[in-house]
């Protein structure tokens, strides 16, 4: 298989995380962006050092609409204790047979008693097209922290019209254009009560009618009801926005978390 390279549709790999369950890159990512570390193993000293890394930075991913994903050819068994020793929250995948390994051709060769993976990462955008990759041969090769932030960033300012100050798009009437940001075929647009637009992503499925529900919001569990529907060169969008009773309660219905590092 050709190297995969900026640009190149990720395969959507199926592999089992730690429990046993079948896992594929999609699912993880829910169409969202996705990191994927591929680790030589719990074994290797450099690789605590980077997936320890990646625990740190896992918050912030997971909570600006992202995922993260490692991948090894340790058993699910051992990846589970190494996940659960470092403290991470993002699925470990496992690869033990090295059948994706090799299908992709990331074997680390010099290696003959662990046959592991080259470390590399990638960054995904919504559709799963690379948008950024390192090889952490050596360790300096690994990215950053703040160079994984500002390829995920690059994506987002791509993919959201209202990156960075979103007042213009409210002022030219709520929500861009069903062309603008993410590139596909068909995308939800989720506003506020006004028209005004917060977020969009990829929608994959037959394109529902007018007052159909297609989702649920994960903070106050009320539907995203499809308000209209936009056809426009070719591409469609889902203007998404909020059913049921608003929360008018003072609480708050977010996940707050405090860092684990964080002395009591």
């Amino acid at each position: 298989m050709a190297d995969l390279v900026r640009g190149d549709i990720f395969p959507d790999l199926t592999l089992p995380e730690h429990t046993g369950r079948e896992l594929s890159l999609s699912e993880i990512a829910d169409e969202q962006p996705l990191v994927v570390c591929f680790l030589r193993g719990w074994w290797c000293p450099k690789e605590q050092i980077r997936a320890r890394m990646l625990v740190s930075m896992q918050e912030e991913v997971q909570r600006e609409y992202g995922a993260l994903v490692a991948i090894t050819v340790d058993s699910p068994y051992v990846n589970g204790t190494f996940r659960a020793g470092i403290g991470a929250t993002f699925p470990f995948l496992s690869d033990e047979d090295r059948r994706v390994a090799r299908e992709l051709d990331l074997l680390e060769r010099t290696d003959r008693k662990h046959v592991p993976y080259l470390p590399f990462t990638f960054v995904l955008d919504s559709n799963r097209s690379i948008q950024a990759s390192w090889c952490g041969f050596w360790y300096w090769g690994n990215p950053t922290p703040e160079e994984l932030r500002q390829a995920l960033r690059e994506i987002t300012k791509a993919e959201q019209p209202t990156f960075g100050d979103p007042r213009p798009v409210w002022r030219a009437g709520g929500a861009a254009a069903a062309g603008e940001g993410i590139a596909a075929g068909a995308v939800w647009i989720r506003e506020d009560v006004d028209g005004n637009e917060i977020q969009r992503g990829v929608f994959g499925g037959d394109v529902p009618e007018t007052g159909e529900e297609v989702s649920r919001s994960a903070v106050d569990g009320r539907p995203w009801i499809v308000h209209s529907v936009e056809r426009a060169h070719g591409r469609v969008a889902l203007h998404l926005r909020k059913g049921g009773e608003p929360d008018t309660s003072g609480l708050a219905r977010h996940h707050i978390t405090v860092p684990p590092s964080v002395n009591t």
